[in-house]
């Protein structure tokens, strides 16, 4: 009988744990050092710079996973970093103050908004600015990646469907000004335009604990079993 050890449940695990590598992944890239020359932080900007970003649709769970790369460790460059995430749900507009910069091609009507130590909210715009917190573990840093788990039900739906939402995500520092000021926003991916949701598999924030404490445990008792 071939001997199972906490070695290879725990590979196992991980691989239960990526259900998104069995997915074609589509998201944009977005060109290294293109920081907007209207920006006006005084910090380094390499973690206000989008190298990639990518959503997910869990149609199953009604969940989302935004997720971005930036060109440095998120807030470890610009303390005021923050990583606005612009939906269009089906009634996005354009900002006056992104017109007026050049940038007509970004419709939205609500923003998820990331913050480095952790904190994310939703803000609604159609609904006056009505702002939701995210829920304690729904953002994650690793290394120069952040990414969130949002609910569906978090969104309001304006006419399109869940997978027919579409994202633009522009860094700023917040540091100085307020969110008005277009001198706070470094950089927009992509460009001036949304970019699409993709179908994926997205666990619950919660469950990669729960799956990972229930690996260890199983090679636990298997071990135990082993040398007895």
């Amino acid at each position: 009988m071939k001997k199972v050890t906490i070695g290879s449940l725990f590979c196992a695990g991980a691989l239960a744990l990526s259900p998104a590598l069995t997915h074609a992944v589509v998201g944009i890239t977005d060109p290294v050092g293109d920081i907007l020359p209207t920006f006006s932080g005084v910090n380094a900007t390499a973690d206000l710079d989008v190298l990639d970003a990518t959503v997910l649709y869990d149609s199953s769970t009604n969940l989302y996973r935004l997720t971005a790369t930036l060109n440095a460790t998120p807030g470890s460059t610009t303390p005021g970093a923050l990583y606005v995430w612009g939906v269009n749900t089906g009634a996005g507009t354009t900002n006056p103050g992104f017109v007026a910069n050049g940038i007509d091609g970004v419709r939205f009507n609500e923003v998820v908004l990331l913050q480095p130590n952790g904190a994310g909210s939703i803000v609604n715009l159609g609904a006056g600015g009505l702002t939701t917190p995210l829920p304690g573990g729904s953002v994650t840093i690793s290394g120069k990646t952040i990414s969130a788990v949002v609910s569906g039900s978090l969104l309001s739906a304006t006419g399109f469907k869940p997978i027919d939402y579409t994202w633009n995500l522009w860094p700023r520092d917040v540091s100085f000004g307020t969110l008005a000021d277009f001198n706070q926003v470094a950089d927009f991916a992509p460009n001036n335009a949304n970019f699409t949701t993709t179908a994926g598999t997205v666990p619950e924030p919660q469950a990669y604990l729960g799956m990972l404490a229930g690996v260890l445990v199983a090679g636990w008792v298997v071990r135990r079993r082993s040398v007895r």
